[in-house]
């Protein structure tokens, strides 16, 4: 054979120049693509935590954010359920609770949990997306080969592997040059204070003895791995010259509820998310579970089915996994053929040295792993952070829209309500100043129509005393004095059952205007009892009476009656005529005469039995006209005592009084009632005005959030992370 010419060498040169030449454009330009959609992600993390957070704090403070149930359809929405990232999935036990069934305090509670959830989340996210390196999170279920698998990768047998679960801990294996060149491990017992540089957070383990720290249930909670690969960086994943690697292997997902806990955790500081599951046993219910909380951001997810060697019947296999995938993750399912492999990590050959090629499906895995984190590092760590955020957005999208349209609804329905309610309460307040009007005019008319009536029927009852002691037997003269005391009580006793006879009348009269009070009531407020009881009036001060003494000088009477008054006046009157007339000098002289005719001596003997006569007589007058003396005297002297007392006008004031109050309670309850009216009116007004206040602030705050988040959608989902370059320089689509 000739020899190549050289033309034909300098050609090829020229040609694997240039490719190498264009392979450096292309892979500066896909970093200056990557570091752009990592500087942009990054501003708009911040946008969304501060969404979030004001979220989370109207939540807390201003008001209540509704929660829209599953009946709440709304565009933005792509499945049945409308929210991903802020479902609310209240379980107890395996089954589901009915949010509508819970309170709304309890529902934003469970809301304010979700968004701090989101915030810590968000926080992560962002310092994954600074970070420079990529974590590789290699689960699954117990005992699927895990620690086989990662070892396979690093072709070296370094985690140790059992037919037994055995890894107890997390595992981070990354590249000994971060660790200065030198390969040890570090048991760390406390995560938060881990320094390399400090000695004093960790524990060094020499490799002969990870099998018993990784093993054994201790007090580490992570043991960071730092190996060597020999390998160049073309063939290594975790020396590949691009990028940090940390390749963590974790405890099976169904070891223990704990355990499972912390891997659904860890992965949310993961970028890829390598499953591994065990062909003979598909995936579990703990895997599904996973599976589908990663898919909240991470929407490819590299799956291993491994110890396919073992499976006699490889194509319905393949068919039942892919169609478990398709379910669980569609994503995934679309990328198949670079993202699920079915493969044994057990027979790669993991001799140091060995130039024994691996089975082509494993080959072909590192290289589409490869290419996945390495060369594809916007769609390995970008895209979950993308997908999450704006799943995120959509969900408050979806919340923000519920919540203003439900508060556009209430505050139009509070605003209706507000106006239908305006006539009635107003028309509480003219009746009460109306009614109550009414009532006191009327409680007024009454009780002065119960004073004039008591007040003249008390009169007449005095000016008529004097026939109530006309019946009162005349016990002689030897008693009058008791019959004097009789006189006196017996018109005090007299004139108090007149009060009482009053009384029953102004309870009579009092009834008829309670009850007209009542109507008046009972026709503007519905039926209701009575409160005011006209039997309880007149009960204070009813036993006042006028009381009268007795005097001596009430047994005589000098001026009998007006009758012998008159006489003695006429009697005088024409003495004093018939003097003028006769003339004084007459009877003097006439009296004169008579006195010398009948001498001195016996004139002096006369005068005594005149006197003596006329003082008989005189005796036997007062005496016979005692009794009608006492009656005179006593009946006179009781009037002038009822007079200079005031006693009737008392007992028609007492009366007036009473009957007043009676008009008061009663007056009272209506007004009562009608003010209760007023403020239940006023309660549900100041409630309703309330709710158009906080509807409207709402219905503000959710149209400003649905716009503002809206606009963020926009400008996260414009990130480009779905671009890769290959080796030969053209731009390939995933």
């Amino acid at each position: 054979m000739y020899p190549p010419s050289e033309p034909t060498v300098s050609t090829a040169s020229n040609i694997l120049a240039a490719r190498t030449h264009q392979h450096r454009l292309n892979a500066a330009q896909e970093q200056r693509t990557y570091q752009d959609s990592c500087n942009r992600l990054l501003t708009h993390i911040s946008s969304v935590m501060g969404i979030c957070d004001d979220l989370k704090t109207t939540n807390q403070r201003n008001f209540l954010v509704r929660y829209p149930g599953l009946g709440f359809q709304s565009w933005r929405a792509t499945t049945s359920k409308p929210f991903s990232i802020l479902d609310l999935d209240v379980k107890m036990g395996h089954a589901s609770q009915d949010l509508n069934k819970l309170e709304k305090q309890s529902i934003a509670n469970l809301l304010d949990d979700k968004l701090s959830q989101c915030l810590h989340h968000l926080d992560n996210l962002r310092i994954r997306v600074a970070d420079t390196s990529s974590k590789v999170l290699v689960t699954g279920d117990l005992n699927s080969g895990k620690s086989t698998f990662v070892n396979a990768l690093l072709k070296r047998e370094l985690l140790p592997v059992d037919q037994q679960p055995c890894t107890n801990m997390f595992c981070e294996v990354l590249d000994a040059t971060l660790n200065d060149g030198v390969e040890e491990a570090h048991a760390i017992p406390d995560v938060s204070k881990y320094n390399r540089m400090d000695r004093a957070t960790y524990h060094a383990v020499e490799m002969r003895h990870l099998y018993k720290v990784i093993t054994d249930l201790s007090e580490y909670k992570l043991l960071k791995v730092y190996a060597r690969d020999a390998r160049s960086t073309q063939e290594s994943l975790l020396h590949n010259g691009v990028v940090d690697i940390a390749l963590i292997d974790s405890p099976g997902l169904n070891t223990d509820s704990v355990k499972t806990t912390a891997v659904f955790a860890r992965q949310e500081e993961i970028d890829v998310v390598v499953f591994v599951v065990s062909a003979e046993n598909h995936f579990t219910l703990s895997g599904k579970e996973f599976l589908l909380n990663a898919a909240n951001e991470k929407t490819h997810i590299f799956i291993v089915v491994n110890r396919f060697d073992s499976i006699r019947d490889k194509d319905r296999c393949k068919r039942l996994v892919l169609e478990q995938i398709r379910q669980l993750s569609p994503a995934t399912y679309a990328d198949a053929d670079d993202l699920v492999h079915f493969v044994s990590s057990g027979n790669v050959d993991l001799q140091v040295g060995s130039r024994k090629l691996d089975a082509p499906e494993f080959a072909r895995l590192e290289q589409r792993l490869r290419s996945f984190v390495l060369e594809n590092r916007a769609k390995s760590k970008l895209l979950p952070a993308k997908n999450y955020m704006v799943n995120l957005l959509k969900d408050i999208g979806v919340l923000s829209e519920s919540n203003r349209n439900a508060a556009a609804q209430e505050c139009a329905e509070a605003t209706r309500e507000l106006e239908r309610d305006l006539p009635e309460y107003q028309n509480l307040l003219n009746l009460r100043d109306r009614l109550l009007g009414r009532i006191e005019n009327l409680a007024d008319s009454s009780a002065s129509k119960i004073h004039k009536h008591t007040v003249a029927r008390l009169n007449t009852s005095v000016s008529e005393i004097g026939k109530t002691i006309e019946n009162i037997e005349y016990p002689g003269i030897f008693l009058i004095w008791q019959y004097a005391q009789d006189l006196a009580d017996s018109m005090s006793q007299q004139l108090l059952k007149d009060v009482r006879q009053a009384e029953m009348q102004a309870r009579v009269e009092a009834s008829e205007r309670l009850l007209e009070i009542h109507q008046m009531g009972t026709q503007n407020l519905g039926e209701y009892p009575c409160v005011a009881d006209v039997n309880n009036m007149c009960l204070k001060g009813r036993d006042r009476t006028v009381e009268i003494t007795v005097d001596a000088t009430d047994f005589f009477d000098l001026v009998v009656d007006d009758k012998v008054t008159g006489c003695a006046l006429s009697l005088g009157a024409a003495v004093a005529l018939g003097g003028r007339m006769i003339g004084i000098k007459d009877a003097v002289s006439n009296l004169w005469n008579v006195t010398s005719m009948v001498g001195a001596q016996n004139m002096r003997r006369l005068i005594v039995p005149v006197v003596g006569v006329a003082s008989a007589g005189l005796l036997l007058y007062l005496v016979s006209d005692m009794r009608s003396a006492v009656n005179r005297k006593l009946v006179k002297k009781f009037k002038t005592a009822v007079r200079e007392s005031s006693y009737i006008e008392a007992q028609g004031r007492r009366m007036a009084r009473e009957s007043r109050k009676v008009f008061r309670v009663e007056g009272w309850e209506v007004q009562a009632r009608l003010q209760k009216s007023i403020e239940v009116k006023e309660r549900r007004r100041e409630e309703m005005t309330a709710v158009v206040s906080t509807s409207q602030e709402s219905l503000e705050y959710f149209t400003a959030l649905l716009e503002k988040s809206g606009v963020l959608l926009d400008k996260v989902a414009s990130i480009q992370t779905d671009t890769v370059t290959g080796l030969h320089g053209a731009n390939r689509a995933q």
